[in-house]
């Protein structure tokens, strides 16, 4: 019971499911949760999947742009508001504290925005390339080592200060032990070759680790730690390098 209802807390965080979360909650169990975060995204990859078979027939950009729609709402557009927020931040060149506290602002600004765009109108022209292809096992993995990134950012960088006020990156940091993220990155790899993945699979996942590690140490430099906007920004980072090398692999 307790391992599902941390899958339950894992799902309603990360998407708009609507789950009956067993009670009783502790906050042991909502940071323990973030383990099944890989889980949650290899679901979505699997809608996808689902999805992009039942659209075979429609044109290939139109198909991709309802992805992309589906996909974003069935998130609730929390890794991409956390890209906007972060990016917002990183254009204004201001210190630290400032530049925390434009993330924290609700309203998008104008890099925002564009960076949100950019990483839309690259996912619909990856997902465009890859459609009518085999589309196993990409849309199942690569939402799965996003947030197996994620987890590599959980797990090895601190939050960044705000004050005496608990963040969502305090509760989380170090909540889910190294090896947890690095079985689940050894699994996806596992799965990605045993499907005939060859050495894209090896750029899909050690890359993407690759880049989320770097993503959320430059960002330490940068914040002094991480926050939650960061976190779906290195999400969205590793999606799109998986998407690119997949689409230009086929």
């Amino acid at each position: 019971m307790r391992q599902w209802r941390r899958l339950a807390l894992a799902l309603t965080f990360l998407t708009i499911v609507p789950i009956r979360v067993p009670a009783p909650v502790t906050d042991a169990d909502m940071t323990a949760s973030a383990a099944y975060y890989p889980l949650v995204g290899a679901g979505l990859g699997g809608l996808l999947l689902g999805l992009a078979d039942l659209m075979h027939a429609w044109p290939s950009f139109l198909a991709a742009a309802v992805l992309a729609a589906v996909y974003t709402v069935a998130t609730g557009a929390l890794h991409l508001d956390g890209l906007m927020d972060t990016a917002d931040a990183l254009a204004s060149r201001q210190p630290p504290a400032e530049a925390l506290a434009i993330m924290k602002d609700s309203r998008v600004g104008a890099a925002g925005a564009l960076a949100g765009v950019l990483v839309l109108v690259i996912k619909i022209a990856a997902w465009t390339a890859l459609l009518h292809r085999p589309l196993f096992p990409w849309f199942v993995a690569i939402p799965a080592v996003a947030r197996t990134g994620m987890l590599w950012a959980v797990a090895h960088e601190p939050a960044a200060p705000r004050g005496d006020a608990p963040t969502l990156a305090g509760q989380y940091h170090g909540a889910v032990p190294t090896r947890v993220v690095l079985l689940w990155a050894a699994g996806v790899l596992a799965a990605l070759l045993a499907a005939g993945g060859s050495w894209t699979a090896v750029w899909v996942t050690a890359g993407g680790l690759a880049l989320a590690a770097g993503a959320a140490r430059a960002t330490t430099r940068w914040l002094g730690g991480m926050t939650g906007d960061t976190y779906g920004a290195v999400n969205e980072l590793v999606e799109v390098w998986g998407w690119i090398v997949a689409a230009v692999a086929s």
